[in-house]
């Protein structure tokens, strides 16, 4: 009777002895191009959001909205990141801003301020998709859109 159960553990150690190589050898799948997109869709939003924020606390203080110039000189966005992102997205928190037009690499930055300063229109653009032009769009409402080029699909 021992030598039975002794054979039945050993042949059921060995079927797990067996399977286990296998399952280590899995790799989880690498992100492919669509979430690649995702990710860069994701942080242009979210540098729109951020945006919104800052314009939106300018305008309590000074009550007009501020050009890119005017935020980046007020430390709103920096070389080493701006403080209007949530802790959700440490890549916008911390991504590295400059003068523009592109205003962090593969995305270009047209804002534009009404002349009172009381409006504005902001669009984020993907440069490293000539095609379909995707972009991020937002203004003064907070209102954040995204677009693409008519011969692409949405």
């Amino acid at each position: 009777m021992r030598s039975k159960s002794t054979v039945v553990a050993v042949l059921l150690l060995a079927g797990i002895l067996t399977a286990l190589p296998g399952a280590q050898a899995q790799k989880a799948p690498s992100p492919g191009p669509a979430d690649r997109e995702r990710e860069r869709r994701s942080l242009a939003i979210n540098i729109a959001r951020a945006i919104n924020n800052a314009e939106v606390n300018f305008k309590r203080t000074h009550e007009v909205y501020a050009n890119w110039e005017t935020l980046l000189g007020n430390g709103d966005f920096t070389d080493t990141g701006t403080k209007w992102s949530s802790d959700a997205f440490p890549t916008v928190a911390h991504a590295m801003y400059g003068p523009g037009p592109e205003i962090v690499p593969g995305w270009k930055l047209r804002l534009i301020l009404a002349k009172d300063g009381n409006a504005y229109d902001l669009q984020l653009e993907d440069v490293t998709d000539p095609k379909c032009r995707y972009a991020v769009v937002s203004d003064e409402r907070g209102v954040i859109r995204q677009s693409k080029s008519v011969d692409c699909p949405l």
